[in-house]
């Protein structure tokens, strides 16, 4: 019971002692400067790419597998187109 009340104690006391003498990054120190703002704006869009990615292999999947189908509105232009045609011969 001693060894682990000793090690819960380190553990706290490196947990509360680290954070002051570590930093996330250099980059991160001073927001207002531009190099600062763009690692975040490239953080922001390295955590967004996967999100894009699978959404719009899913959404193809999704729509693909309900049967929805983007060619019905070409069809309805190729009738139309067809019915000119035709008046016109």
């Amino acid at each position: 019971m001693y060894r682990l009340f000793v090690w819960v104690s380190v553990l706290i006391l490196v947990m509360l002692v680290a954070p002051i003498y570590l930093e996330a990054c250099p980059g991160c120190k001073d927001l207002d400067d531009p190099i600062g703002k763009g690692f975040n704006w490239s953080i922001l869009f390295l955590m967004a790419m996967p999100f894009t990615v699978f959404g719009l292999v899913g959404g193809t999947i999704f729509l693909h597998w309900n049967g929805y189908r983007l060619s019905v509105i070409g069809s309805r232009l190729k009738e139309r187109f067809l019915r000119i045609r035709n008046r016109l011969n």
